[in-house]
């Protein structure tokens, strides 16, 4: 195993702090009535390798040997580049599921009383929950100096994500029609556009 450096524990800072944002919201959404599902086996395997990716390799790297082969040597630069990375990540996690309240759903699914919204982090992004976890997917590969397990998460959730991203718009095209649709011309999806927005669906 090697040795543990700063970078180290501030990426599993990282993973506590996004653990701790997210499971009071999973435990509470348990009790929100899904009334439509879009869930498929491939949909699984994704957040299977995101699983995988963010959370396996990582602790494997960190308390075994397994990944030492694949180790070099971190730049300073890279090492504070990451910790940028992620703390943008996890204040834009942290107010993605602050604004998405109790219709968070890490599936492809719509709760009971789905509504539209015009105000937080969704009024300037579609999909901001998907910009954090990109933000955080990248402090991993900043943050852990491993050419496997760094890039891990970043190469899984960018599957599940370019696998989902369809699927999930038509959905909310087919829930919230003409008003959703308006929306996604003048937002974009990961990044605020330049001149803003005023309606915004609440989903992932």
């Amino acid at each position: 195993m090697h040795q543990l450096g700063v970078f180290d524990g501030l990426f599993v800072v990282m993973i506590v702090a996004c653990f701790l944002i997210r499971a009071p919201w999973e435990f509470r959404n348990k009790k929100a009535k899904s009334v439509e599902s879009r869930d498929s086996a491939r949909e699984r395997f994704n957040l299977l390798l995101v699983f995988t990716g963010s959370l396996t390799m990582p602790v494997l790297y960190l308390v075994t040997p397994w990944f030492d082969f694949a180790n070099y040597q971190q730049s300073l630069l890279q090492g504070v580049l990451g910790v940028v990375v992620a703390a943008v990540g996890v204040y834009v996690f942290w107010r993605s599921h602050h604004d998405l309240g109790r219709l968070f759903s890490p599936k492809l699914e719509m709760k009971e009383s789905h509504t539209l919204v015009s105000s937080g982090v969704y009024s300037r992004v579609r999909h901001p929950m998907y910009t954090a976890v990109f933000l955080n997917a990248l402090a991993q590969a900043l943050l852990l100096a491993n050419f496997v397990v760094g890039p891990a998460f970043l190469v899984a959730f960018s599957i599940l994500y370019f696998s989902r991203i369809e699927l999930e718009e038509k959905m909310m095209l087919d829930h919230f029609g003409n008003q959703y649709e308006e929306y996604r011309q003048r937002t974009n999806r990961l990044f605020p556009s330049v001149g803003g927005c005023q309606h915004v669906s609440r989903g992932s």
